[in-house]
């Protein structure tokens, strides 16, 4: 329903065009949702952390796992810090 007004519209329209060159029709953009698979979310997923994580952190950051640990914890296949980091007590 948010694209009923024609300042959302164009705004969808330009967003999506500066990203894909191209305007999809909400019908056809659920069905691109639609036909999304577990193995390519899996394959998104691991190609994303493959990359340097980026981090932010506000507050006491005293207990904050070190930038290695977090790579490492999100490279790995189980995703958990070493046991030093209890950060949900």
């Amino acid at each position: 329903m948010n694209l009923e007004s024609r300042p959302v519209i164009f705004e969808d329209v330009g967003r999506q065009v500066l990203a894909t060159r191209s305007r999809k029709l909400p019908h056809e953009l659920c069905t691109l949702i639609r036909n999304v698979k577990p193995e390519d979310v899996k394959r998104v997923a691991s190609k994303m952390l493959r990359g340097k994580p980026a981090v932010a952190a506000l507050g006491d950051l005293t207990n904050l796992p070190t930038y290695e640990h977090i790579q490492t914890a999100l490279s790995s296949k189980d995703g958990r810090l070493p046991r030093t980091y209890r950060l949900f007590q």
